[in-house]
């Protein structure tokens, strides 16, 4: 018998914690801590999160990928985005990505803004397929290690 498994897009909250720290590892992400994230989910008013979930028949979710993003003024800056290696190019960051265009769109943004570490060559590689342009860099942006980033918009 065949299995059929769900996928669903909602909002991160607070008790996805464990799971987000999980995809962050797993991806090589620095997990900001849960006061950090608990500060971002009381900004509503700019700050926004959603979450990838697989359920298979019927079963308890399983969250594989997340996406934070902030919306300032006209600006939609993507702050993390997070998919578990084995589940990458199957179409769940994409519709995270779409998800926060659309909650962009509804906020009133008309760009989205996001920075890359320079040697992420998946990464800029996906954005290049999100429609996003490279438009600048940051000299040494992160930390551990310390490297530069690609800055990209697109056009929402």
């Amino acid at each position: 018998m065949r299995t059929e498994t769900k996928t669903y897009i909602s909002r991160i909250a607070p008790d996805d914690m464990p799971a987000l720290e999980r995809i962050e590892n797993a991806v090589g992400l620095n997990f900001w801590g849960e006061g950090n994230y608990q500060r971002f989910l009381d900004a509503p008013a700019e700050c926004f999160g959603c979450k990838v979930s697989l359920v298979a028949d019927g079963g308890t979710p399983d969250i594989v990928g997340f996406l934070l993003a902030r919306s300032i003024l006209e600006t939609l800056e993507i702050l993390k985005v997070g998919v578990l290696p084995e589940l990458q190019n199957r179409g769940l960051g994409t519709s995270l990505m779409q998800a926060a265009y659309a909650e962009g769109i509804r906020r009133g943004c008309e760009h989205c803004l996001l920075e890359v570490r320079k040697s992420n060559e998946n990464a800029v590689r996906f954005y290049g397929k999100e429609k996003f342009r490279i438009i600048g860099s940051r000299q040494d942006y992160y930390s551990s290690p310390v490297e530069d980033a690609w800055v990209m918009e697109r056009d929402l």
